[in-house]
C-alpha cells in the first residue's frame, strides 16, 4: 500500500489537511495556506488552468491536422507545432487573469453603511 503523507506534512483546519491529503494522492503540489476554502479554491483554479490549456491545445492540434503539409512535416509545419504551444499557453494565462478579474468583481463587498 502507498505511504500517505503524515499529520506532521499536512497544515491548517481540518478541511485543508483533507484537500492537502486528497491532493497529494493525485501528485498535486500547492504552496498551501492551512484554510480550507482557500485551499479548495486553489486547487480547483490549478485544475481550470490546466483545462483551458488542454482546451486550446486541442484546437491548436486540430488546425494543425488539417494542414496539407502535415505529409511532409517541412518547415512551415513546425514553426506551426511551436506555435500552438506558445499561443496555448499565452491563452492559457489570458484566460487565467481574465478569471481572476472576474472573481475579483464578483467577491468585492456590497456598498452600504
Amino acid at each position: 500500500m502507498a505511504e500517505l503523507p503524515t499529520s506532521k506534512h499536512l497544515d491548517g483546519d481540518a478541511l485543508s489537511r483533507l484537500i492537502q491529503l486528497q491532493a497529494s494522492r493525485h501528485d498535486i503540489r500547492l504552496a498551501w495556506v492551512g484554510r480550507g476554502n482557500e485551499d479548495l479554491t486553489m486547487v480547483l483554479h490549478a485544475h481550470a488552468v490546466k483545462a483551458r490549456l488542454a482546451k486550446h491545445l486541442f484546437t491548436g492540434m486540430r488546425e494543425l491536422m488539417s494542414m496539407p503539409e502535415m505529409k511532409d512535416l517541412p518547415e512551415p509545419l513546425q514553426a506551426q507545432m511551436m506555435s500552438i504551444v506558445l499561443k496555448a499557453h499565452a491563452l492559457a494565462e489570458l484566460d487565467g487573469e481574465a478569471h481572476v478579474k472576474r472573481m475579483a468583481v464578483i467577491d468585492k463587498p456590497k456598498g452600504g453603511a
